[in-house]
């Protein structure tokens, strides 16, 4: 969590995204592994990143589908992104009211409140 860089964050970067920042690029095995686990609310939207990019939070809740199932693969272990499924946590800060601060400090555990709206 260390290596979360607020500004240097882009949700549309491989390297520079959530993923990408803590395990070198969101497309690895690694990032993979970590969505798997970690993600149980992931987006289903065929637009991909670019959708929530000019979207609010309220905009977003009608893409989340409740669970995730590999969607965010082309296949099982298959290290292609498909980016009409992102985890909630992704498609969030792509959101022009996304408080991105405040989701940096509460992943890096300096602080135990989570404001998002």
């Amino acid at each position: 969590m260390e290596k979360l860089d607020l500004d240097w964050l882009d949700p549309n970067k491989p390297t520079r995204c959530i993923y990408g920042q803590m395990t070198g690029d969101c497309v690895s095995y690694r990032a993979k592994e970590l969505m798997d686990e970690a993600c149980i609310i992931v987006t289903n939207n065929v637009h991909g990143v670019c959708f929530f990019s000019g979207n609010t939070f309220r905009d977003i809740k009608k893409s989340l589908n409740g669970k995730n199932e590999g969607q965010g693969w082309y296949e099982r272990m298959s290290l292609k992104r498909n980016y009409s499924h992102l985890s909630a946590l992704e498609a969030y800060i792509c959101l022009k009211d996304a408080k991105k601060k405040n989701i940096i400090e509460f992943l890096k555990g300096n602080t135990n409140k989570l404001k998002l709206s």
